[in-house]
């Protein structure tokens, strides 16, 4: 009767992984944006999430303040931008899956952080986060109808605190699905900056490996997304695929 409820248990353990696997992915996309976001300041004192910031900087560099970083910022605009222009052109030009490539991105941008010298100008220390977070911007930004970035918060808190409101006066159950969506996301960002002060503490600038830790599961998920897919489909159109597949 024990194994009997155990394996029940695990049965309905499964299903509501698979029935929330959006969900899970978007939780480990806001892990990797509140991770880098502490990454980023804590090693290198910027943040390069949003180009906010770094515009403001480039201004000032052209008036006169500190015009030896001018080309550094210019830069950071430049791959921020690009981030979000590759992103674009494949989803228009090149069929390949947005979220499988942003991760990949997100990899290479972990390795890449950590060769990066310590002693190495802080805004040209965070020129990869510039490029791998506007990626990670463009594909991942909400689930489910839902408008939620992934690599930074005040969106999130807005839609959160407006939610709530909501939900306190109209007592409306959608509401406060809302309000627990937009709960999760900061949750997890804030957590991982968090962890990210003790993993910084105890590596300095190679604690951008810990990405990996998020990485890998959210990379594993996009292809059981797939294979879902393609289980559910049609065998006459599954044939077609294949066929193109081995033509090309």
């Amino acid at each position: 009767m024990k194994c009997l409820t155990q394996g029940r248990e695990a049965k309905s353990i499964r299903l509501s992984v698979k029935n929330n696997r959006d969900i899970i992915l978007h939780s480990l996309m806001c892990s990797i944006g509140g991770f880098l976001g502490g990454y980023a300041v804590l090693c290198r004192g910027n943040l390069g999430s949003a180009q906010t910031i770094n515009m403001v900087d480039i201004v000032l560099c052209i008036v006169g303040r500190n015009r030896d970083e001018l080309l550094f910022r210019i830069t950071g605009l430049f791959l921020y931008i690009m981030g979000i222009e590759l992103v674009a052109f494949f989803s228009k030009k090149a069929k390949i899956n947005l979220q499988r490539y942003s991760i990949y991105v997100d990899m290479a941008g972990f390795l890449v952080l950590a060769m990066i010298p310590e002693q190495a100008n802080t805004v040209a220390g965070i020129l990869p986060v510039f490029f791998m977070l506007s990626t990670q911007w463009s594909v991942f930004h909400g689930v489910r109808g839902y408008n939620s970035a992934t690599v930074f918060s005040t969106n999130n808190l807005r839609q959160m605190v407006l939610a709530l409101n909501e939900y306190a006066f109209g007592r409306d159950r959608k509401q406060l699905n809302n309000v627990l969506y937009y709960v999760n996301t900061l949750f997890w960002f804030h957590i991982n900056v968090a962890i990210s002060y003790f993993a910084v503490k105890s590596f300095g600038i190679y604690a951008s490996l810990f990405g990996f830790i998020y990485a890998v599961p959210a990379l594993a998920i996009t292809f059981i997304r797939d294979e879902k897919a393609q289980a559910g489909m049609p065998l006459d159109l599954l044939k077609e695929k294949t066929l193109c597949f081995h033509k090309n």
